[in-house]
């Protein structure tokens, strides 16, 4: 990791020389997004790792990755649409409606 760091501030030092923030908020800076994506993946594993048992804990690992995809499914979300559009045949409204009417789902029926 020390050696990550190191690399990483040498890879840096032209750009660091240029500006006017100190070295450790420039190496800061610079490493943030790798340690974000590092700290996410951690979370989503011991989140995994708890989901399956039971306890407190485990519910709100469950609690935490359903809210997690959910963030994700409306990041992603394509063009909403009218309920006119999504209805099932026999004017059927169901959650599979909603999700289309929400851009989550594809009308498939």
């Amino acid at each position: 990791m020390k050696r990550t760091l190191l690399a990483l501030a040498l890879a840096a030092s032209p750009t660091i020389a240029e500006e006017s923030k100190p070295i450790a908020t420039q190496v800061g800076d610079a490493i943030r997004p790798a340690a974000e994506a590092y700290g996410k993946g951690m979370q989503q594993l011991v989140n995994e790792l708890f989901a399956g048992s039971k306890g407190p804990m485990g519910e709100a690992a469950r609690a935490n990755l359903k809210a997690q995809d959910q963030r994700e499914r409306e990041a992603n979300r394509g063009v909403r649409r009218t309920m006119k559009e999504c209805i099932k045949p026999g004017n059927v409204i169901d959650d599979d409606v909603k999700e289309c009417m929400d851009g989550l789902r594809e009308k498939n029926w």
